[in-house]
């Protein structure tokens, strides 16, 4: 069955490395469920983990199949215009982590918040419960169908290399998520993300560089191929052109507003480590995006135009192409490793924002830690079950328009404003919150069908005679609903009542969290504050001292010897 698929004969060792990697990642959640003593382990692993493994983690949770397919298919198709994709990628992420993640870790901590829609609540001092649950079911509607489309590709991935059914794909790939997630939580995710990074790293620095001592610089074939290969606008002009880059450079936007991404700073372990973390984080990425481009670039010189019939199979074909079975095998199966990498940290969102948002903030406030992280448990696997059932459904749907125009598109114009302004602007209100959300929400999910939209009502004719107009329709809807999302939330605000101490709360992010700890804080903070997860000596200086710090914490072994 494996030799029908395009791996051909290489196809067993992609189904033996899998398998191999997908025990590596049970084996991990296993180990990770003896950290776990409360919920706030089980979503942001107890503000413990450590600096590298939260840059990899961050930028493997979002970069998906997106990186690994999508972008040297972009490039196989467009040419050098591809690195656009990390033109609004790398600043935003280099924003995110100046601009936010301090403000962010500082603050969840100081009020006690282990998810954004209590953040929110508790930073606006939302009293009506609005903001907490349109947030949540923003998140819950987004990040849900994120983590279906993930599986959809890890499941179609697996059948066009290997020739198993796409049925067989997506139970696999949904099976080991869910249950390595369930096991192990924030910690377990976390830990495979930086497995999975490290792999998907290493085979964009290696395929460029085998294929450059194969076939020179690229530019000189792509120039003869042809004059768009090599044109930065892909031989657009006009407003053609101008839409078209801001189109690429939109999906950054989506940045702030992607929770499994804003995890990742409430979680780091001390605030000092977010440097480390941010350097690590914007190598891996800056090196991944060049070298994604360049496997697209490298794919047509060698295979030349019309050489492959699905653009999506540039990668698999180009590794392929250069490497032995058992090397092409590990490889591949880091591209399908990169599609749960997304899919267990949305999942674990999604999750929080039911358990720890719906059921904790109005069901059972006074529910234990024991009680919440088994019904997070619960949670993940009925979660995860209707992804895998949603995955089936939609296995023919277009992957990356589903992730781009909905998923990361909506979280991103829905949640980005109000996540920016409120850890920067003190004027910001719940309502004009609320407004934000609905309006984001709205504008990304009409933009998408918007020539539709025009084309029932009569005026996509109007629109096609005008170049601008056409560019203004065509553009990535992200833009246009980051724009009136933001604009929506600074008019209402303004219109409405701000909450009060909010000055104290932001004088905190020019101190130490240790000078917080006081009870006469003007914030409020209790004797919560740790910076660093738990207060354990001597001080975790490694990732390993983390986890030691952690088991020890949790008293695991002392339980063993009664």
């Amino acid at each position: 069955m494996a030799s029908e698929g395009l791996a051909g004969s290489a196809g067993s060792w992609v189904l033996g490395t899998f398998a191999v990697y997908l025990l590596v990642l049970l084996g991990i959640g296993l180990y990770s469920s003896r950290l776990m003593d409360s919920v706030d382990d089980y979503v942001i692993g107890g503000r413990s983990v450590g600096p590298v493994v939260t840059g990899f983690s961050e930028r493997a949770s979002e970069m998906s199949g997106w990186l690994t397919l999508g972008v040297p298919s972009d490039a196989f198709g467009t040419g050098v215009m591809a690195f656009y994709n990390g033109l609004g990628m790398i600043p935003a992420d280099l924003f995110a982590w100046a601009g936010i993640a301090k403000r962010l870790r500082k603050y969840t901590e100081i009020v006690k918040a282990v998810t954004l829609p209590t953040f929110f609540e508790t930073r606006f001092q939302d009293d009506t419960g609005y903001v907490k649950g349109v947030s949540a079911f923003v998140l819950m509607l987004f990040e849900g169908g994120y983590v279906g489309a993930q599986i959809v590709a890890a499941g179609t991935l697996l059948e066009v290399l290997t020739g198993v059914s796409s049925l067989v794909g997506i139970l696999v790939g949904g099976v080991i998520v869910v249950g390595y997630t369930m096991l192990g939580g924030y910690f377990a995710v976390a830990w495979s993300d930086y497995v999975q990074g490290a792999i998907i790293l290493a085979a964009f620095i290696v395929l460029p560089i085998i294929a450059f001592t194969n076939y020179g610089l690229p530019f000189g074939e792509l120039a003869s191929a042809g004059s768009s290969y090599t044109s930065v606008t892909a031989g657009m002009t006009g407003w053609a052109a101008i839409f078209g880059i801001i189109s690429y450079a939109a999906i950054g936007l989506g940045i702030p507003g992607n929770p499994h991404v804003m995890v990742r700073f409430m979680g780091i372990d001390e605030v000092e480590n977010i440097r480390l973390a941010a350097l690590v984080a914007q190598l891996f990425m800056f090196v991944a995006y060049i070298g994604a481009g360049f496997v697209g670039l490298y794919a047509l010189v060698a295979f030349g135009q019309g050489g492959i019939e699905d653009p999506n199979n540039v990668m698999p074909l180009l590794t392929l192409e250069f490497f032995p079975g058992a090397i092409a095998g590990i490889i591949l199966a880091a591209a399908l490793a990169a599609m749960m990498s997304s899919a267990d940290s949305q999942l674990l969102v999604a999750t929080s924002a039911i358990v720890e948002d719906v059921y904790h903030g109005y069901i059972n406030p006074n529910a234990s830690q024991e009680r919440l992280v088994r019904y997070s448990q619960y949670v993940t696997l009925g979660l995860g079950a209707a992804s895998v059932a949603f995955a089936f459904l939609a296995q023919n749907t277009p992957i990356y328009t589903l992730v781009l125009d909905y998923a990361w598109g909506g979280l991103g114009a829905a949640i980005g404003p109000t996540l920016i302004a409120a850890v920067w602007w003190k004027r910001v209100t719940a309502t004009g919150s609320v407004a934000s959300m609905i309006v984001g929400t709205t504008t990304m999910i009409l933009w998408t069908q918007l020539s539709t939209l025009l084309e029932l009502v009569g005026l996509m004719g109007a629109v096609e005679g005008s170049a601008f107009l056409t560019g203004l329709v065509g553009v990535y809807g992200l833009f246009p609903a980051f724009i009136l999302s933001t604009a929506t939330l600074i008019v209402v605000s303004l219109l409405t009542t701000p909450p009060e101490g909010v000055d104290d709360h932001f004088d905190s992010f020019n101190k130490p969290l240790s000078a917080l700890s006081s009870s006469d804080d003007p914030t409020g903070t209790p004797e919560y504050v740790t910076d660093g997860g738990r207060d354990v000596g001597p001080k975790a200086v490694t990732e390993t001292d983390n986890i030691r710090a952690h088991v020890r914490a949790s008293e695991y072994w002392d339980e063993g010897d009664e």
